[in-house]
């Protein structure tokens, strides 16, 4: 077995954009109630944490509490490079050599070949001769 170093081509480097969805934003809302004495329900104060991207509402009248939030979806793209690196493995390979029969079958062959031409030759021309 030999071995036989295999030539590899140039390393590949592409550059891409890649899109890179934002996560979910979130918000949350603490809130106060207390009652009068009239039994009516008031909103005494609320702490509201929300993210930069995202719009709310509140509302709260007769009891009621309306709070809505509504976030805009936001994509983000990132260039990025991808590389292709070549590495060199040796690969080992097995030569198949002929033995000595093959090659003298191979030799007769060829002999016998070049002799079926010569006669064929001289048939074709003894026949021209004798027209």
């Amino acid at each position: 077995m030999s071995r036989t170093p295999v030539s590899l081509p140039d390393n590949v480097v592409r550059e891409r954009v890649v899109e890179v969805p934002v996560p979910a934003d979130s918000a949350l809302l603490s809130a106060l109630f207390e009652c009068d004495s009239n039994s009516q329900v008031i909103l005494k104060a609320y702490n509201e944490l929300k993210s930069r991207n995202v719009e709310s509402r509140l509302f709260f009248e007769d009891g009621r509490l309306d709070y809505s939030a509504t976030a805009a979806r936001d994509t983000v793209y990132v260039p990025v490079g991808d590389s292709i690196v070549y590495v060199p493995q040796y690969v080992e390979v097995e030569v198949n050599r002929l033995t000595w029969k093959q090659e003298t079958w191979m030799r007769v062959g060829k002999a016998l070949t070049a002799l079926s031409a010569l006669l064929l030759a001289f048939i074709l021309i003894r026949k021209r001769l004798k027209k």
